[in-house]
């Protein structure tokens, strides 16, 4: 609100300063810009929250599939070989996302040196858009020698991502930042879906994956405030997910609470109902979403 009173003073100025029809023409629509363009940044900023209220961290998503069954194998992870591939902005900022995952899978299974390898990954990424600040050598060197803390490194790593991400901020280069948050996302499903045994599935790791559908929404929803290519071809490629998603049922069910030695707990609500075989395709398409952003 304090923003919109701002341009409205500011508009006030402008048309009792200008001199001609013209000028208070020009004044308009410089205002009708702003107050548009204000809009969309705080619908942006709603859509944003959201996200970062459904959708979790790369370490999140690790340590949900590790907990729902998952283990480790160096084999889905994105080869270290493939960053010399990505030249554009598009790309360095989708796998900076996707090294970010792997990097908070193998720190989740305590892979120090296969940990080193995603560090390298990022930062020649970050490097590559500007953003050399995130892993410099102090940074870097801090990184190794905590290789062996995993909850020390996780918060160089979050500190590293944040600093990019606000440089994208600040530098008007807000799609790129959402670009590896979407890259991220993209990969912590694949990941959890490639560790499913198709012939056993876990029950927990499906209902993991399947969870994702309230954050995928999300994410696409945010995309979608952004008018630039390459995000619209990810959004086209999520989007073809969501078809998908959407096999899966909402069971309403009333939230009950209970209470024990003064803790209240939570539960009941809506459940999520599908068939193994959903789940399978899912793995399918996000397997197929990944290999276009790696390739």
């Amino acid at each position: 609100m304090k923003k919109y009173i701002y341009l409205a003073i500011s508009a006030s100025i402008i048309v009792a300063c200008g001199g001609n029809e013209s000028a208070d023409s020009v004044a308009d629509e410089t205002v009708e810009s702003k107050l548009l363009e204000t809009e969309e940044t705080e619908a942006r900023v709603e859509k944003a929250q959201m996200v970062f209220r459904t959708i979790p961290s790369p370490l999140e998503t690790a340590s949900l599939f590790q907990e729902a069954g998952s283990g480790y194998n160096s084999g889905i992870t994105n080869p270290v070989e493939n960053v010399k591939n990505y030249a554009t902005s598009v790309h360095q900022s989708l796998n900076l996302g996707v090294y970010g995952a792997d990097l908070s899978f193998a720190n989740i299974f305590e892979q120090s040196q296969e940990s080193m390898l995603y560090m390298n990954c990022a930062k020649i990424l970050a490097d590559g858009l500007g953003v050399t600040s995130a892993f410099d050598i102090a940074t870097m060197e801090r990184m190794e020698n905590n290789m062996n803390n995993r909850d020390s490194l996780m918060v160089l790593i979050n500190d590293a991502f944040w600093i990019t991400d606000a440089h994208m901020k600040g530098n008007g280069q807000d799609h790129l930042s959402v670009l590896i948050i979407a890259g991220g996302w993209i990969e912590g499903l694949y990941l959890g879906t490639a560790t499913l045994d198709q012939n056993k599935p876990s029950k927990d790791l499906m209902q993991r994956i399947a969870d994702q559908k309230y954050s995928l929404n999300s994410l696409v929803e945010l995309l979608e405030t952004y008018d630039n290519e390459g995000v619209a071809e990810v959004v086209g490629q999520l989007k073809e997910l969501q078809i998908i998603y959407n096999k899966i049922g909402i069971e309403t069910g009333e939230t009950t609470v209970s209470e024990s030695e003064g803790v209240a707990t939570i539960g009941g609500g809506n459940t999520l109902t599908f068939d193994p075989e959903i789940i399978f395709e899912i793995s399918n398409a996000i397997q197929k979403i990944r290999n276009e952003i790696i390739s």
